[in-house]
C-alpha cells in the first residue's frame, strides 16, 4: 500500500511539473499575429515598439488567479485575474513578460479609450478586478492591468481604464487584476 501510495505521489508531481512546463510551450508566429499556448491562442499586435498579447492572459495559476465572480464564463470571455506576485514571476510565456508602466503608456499614445477597446488597436475587455477581501469590482466598467513595477512591500502600480480615463495608480498587491504580457 504504501508503494503505491509513493507510485502516485511521483506521477502526480511529475504531472504538475509537465502542465507549467506545458504552460511556458508556447508559439509566437509574427505572420500570423499569434501566440500558441496550450490553453489558448492568443492574437498578437505591434504597438508603441512591443509585440503584445490582444486578449487578457487565461493561464490557470493556483490560488493565485480566479475568474470574474467565480465563473468560468468570464474567464473565457475576459481572461483571468491574477495577483501581482503571479503576475510578475512567472505566469507569462517564456520569452514573454510583463508590461512597465512606460510601455502601457506608448502602446496607448494618444489613443482614446473608444478606440483602444478595438480589437486592432488594443481590444481592451472591461474585466474589473477582485479585492484582496474577496469582493470583486467593476466588472463592465473598468480594466485594470499589472505592470512590472511594484510600488512599495505591499503595493505594485495597476494600468487602470475607464471610459473617461487612463490612470496608473498603486495597489495592494494581493488583489486579482488581468494581465497582458509583451514580447522579450
Amino acid at each position: 500500500m504504501k508503494k503505491k501510495t509513493i507510485v502516485i505521489a511521483i506521477a502526480c508531481t511529475a504531472f504538475a511539473m509537465t502542465a507549467c512546463q506545458d504552460n511556458r510551450g508556447c508559439t509566437y508566429n509574427a505572420d500570423e499575429h499569434s501566440l500558441t499556448c496550450p490553453e489558448k491562442t492568443y492574437a498578437t499586435l505591434d504597438i508603441g515598439g512591443n509585440v503584445w498579447m490582444a486578449e487578457n492572459l487565461v493561464v490557470y495559476s493556483p490560488d493565485s488567479s480566479i475568474c470574474y465572480d467565480n465563473n468560468h464564463d468570464n474567464c473565457v470571455s475576459m481572461g483571468r485575474l491574477y495577483t501581482w506576485e503571479v503576475a510578475s514571476g512567472s505566469v507569462c510565456p517564456t520569452g514573454w513578460r510583463l508590461p512597465t508602466q512606460q510601455e502601457f503608456k506608448d502602446a496607448f499614445g494618444t489613443a482614446d479609450v473608444g478606440s483602444l477597446k478595438k480589437a486592432d488597436v488594443f481590444n481592451m475587455q472591461f474585466a474589473g478586478f477582485k479585492y484582496y477581501d474577496g469582493k470583486f469590482a467593476d466588472r463592465g466598467a473598468s480594466a485594470s492591468f499589472w505592470t512590472a513595477e511594484a510600488y512599495d512591500d505591499s503595493r505594485a502600480y495597476l494600468v487602470r481604464v475607464t471610459d473617461s480615463s487612463v490612470a496608473y495608480e498603486h495597489f495592494n498587491k494581493n488583489i486579482f487584476a488581468s494581465v497582458r504580457c509583451v514580447k522579450e
